[in-house]
């Protein structure tokens, strides 16, 4: 064998070793996932040419987000006899190179951008929440509504020398919290009132961008886009999204045209698909918890009667049967089924009222309802949580306080499968749940 010959052999085994190694880091980094512990960087993984972990530089050192093939071949000139030898380098993007974004911390690090009218990105400002001491019959000269959950919003002032402005969230009279209309009602006497900013989903999701200039309590500019509280034939109660304290009235004959608030993720719905078992309804619950500015879901429509300790609009939205059968003949329901002779369901409105809060609206829906989603109105994206191989679910299953039965695994699995068939051309995104907190992780994309 000549050197050339002995060096082209050579040069392939560093290849393929190169290769292998890349091949061994994935696994060795899938298990410890698996395991739920946070993968280690190895010498050997440092020093090679393969570096799977996107590790961060160091001082001058060039970030290695990239695998790196370096192939070697040497041929002869038929008419010069002369030797030529070509290198070729190829760089192959690894799987690591676009990393999740780590949630570890209390909230997302992610921040909502607004725009000013001069097209500069502006952060959200943070709002303090202050006091303020009034009589409690006050409150009879202001409107208010409920809205994103828990919020009771001012939405009009009917009397100027009222302490409280359009906006304004009630979270707490005489230091006890606020919920219901009923809380502030029958009240006497002096009263401390603890107010705060409402953020932008929790109140009113009407949104325009002023085209003229106006100046009065508040001044706008064109490009000024605001919020409207509420309104009558002459005049609205307004606040300017790039700063939730500037509140005022503004003629309702301003020129003005209506736009929508676009949640900061490009899409405006995320569709969790799963079979039962598979833990999406955990990852949904995750979501609206961490992260309630991006993320939120709706209240279910229900045609059974209320129970004791539910609350209406929290719970469920309850209708007459009759009303909820008129919904669906006339397409208004994203999803319904019928169990013990009533009906639950989701209604597309209730889908349309949060997507025009601004936030991405969370759907832990059934397969068929992706049809009714998927267009350019509600412009999901889809994902589908699916459990592991059997062989593998059923050693995870082995370590669980609670034990689910061979023929449930399988079940689970045979679910998936299914929902995989019926909704291929559709699914933007499958994750293996083995680990609930690393699966939630990969969710940093949004």
């Amino acid at each position: 064998m000549t050197d050339d010959d002995e060096l082209t052999q050579l040069r392939s085994n560093a290849d393929n070793l190169s290769r292998c190694l890349h091949v061994l880091l994935e696994k060795i980094e899938k298990i410890e996932q698996k395991n739920g512990k946070e993968p280690q960087d190895s010498d050997s993984n440092k020093s090679s040419t393969s570096n799977t972990r996107g590790a961060k530089p160091n001082g001058n050192e060039k970030e290695k987000y990239e695998q790196v093939d370096i192939e070697e071949k040497t041929e002869i000139d038929p008419k010069s006899g002369l030797k030529k030898k070509t290198i070729v380098t190829e760089r192959v993007l690894t799987t690591k190179t676009f990393h999740a974004l780590t949630l570890d911390g209390p909230s997302p690090t992610m921040t909502p951008i607004l725009r000013s009218s001069s097209g500069s990105a502006k952060p959200t400002p943070q709002y303090e929440s202050r006091k303020t001491i009034i009589d409690a019959e006050q409150l009879s000269r202001v409107d208010v509504e409920k809205h994103g959950g828990r919020h009771l919003v001012v939405t009009r002032v009917h009397d100027e020398t009222v302490n409280l402005k359009p906006g304004d969230v009630i979270t707490h009279v005489d230091g006890k919290d606020v919920f219901f209309r009923a809380d502030i009602e029958n009240l006497t006497g002096q009263i401390e009132l603890t107010l705060e900013p409402a953020p932008i989903h929790s109140a009113p999701p009407r949104f325009f961008r002023v085209q003229d200039v106006f100046s009065g309590e508040l001044e706008v500019s064109p490009g000024d886009v605001i919020q409207v509280l509420s309104k009558d034939e002459e005049w609205m109660q307004v606040r300017k999204l790039a700063d939730l304290t500037q509140v005022g009235r503004l003629p309702t004959r301003l020129p003005m045209e209506k736009v929508s608030m676009m949640c900061p993720f490009g899409r405006r719905c995320l569709v969790l698909l799963g079979a039962v078992g598979t833990g999406r309804r955990d990852i949904k619950s995750m979501l609206l918890r961490l992260a309630p500015n991006y993320f939120s879901t709706v209240v279910p429509l229900t045609s059974r009667g209320q129970r004791p300790g539910e609350v209406e609009g929290r719970d469920y939205n309850y209708l007459r049967k009759e009303d909820m059968y008129q919904k669906i003949r006339e397409g208004g329901m994203v999803e319904w089924g019928e169990l013990d002779d009533q009906l639950y369901g989701t209604s597309a409105d209730s889908v349309r009222t949060e997507i025009r809060s601004g936030r991405m609206c969370v759907l832990d829906a059934a397969p068929k309802s992706v049809n009714y989603l998927y267009n350019a109105e509600f412009m999901p994206f889809v994902v589908h949580i699916v459990p592991p191989p059997l062989e593998e679910f059923r050693q995870l299953e082995a370590v669980r306080r609670t034990h689910r039965t061979e023929a449930q695994l399988q079940l689970i699995c045979d679910e998936s499968a299914k929902i995989s068939d019926e909704c291929k051309s559709k699914i933007h995104l499958t994750l293996v749940n083995r680990n609930i907190d690393v699966t939630f992780k990969r969710f940093g994309w949004l």
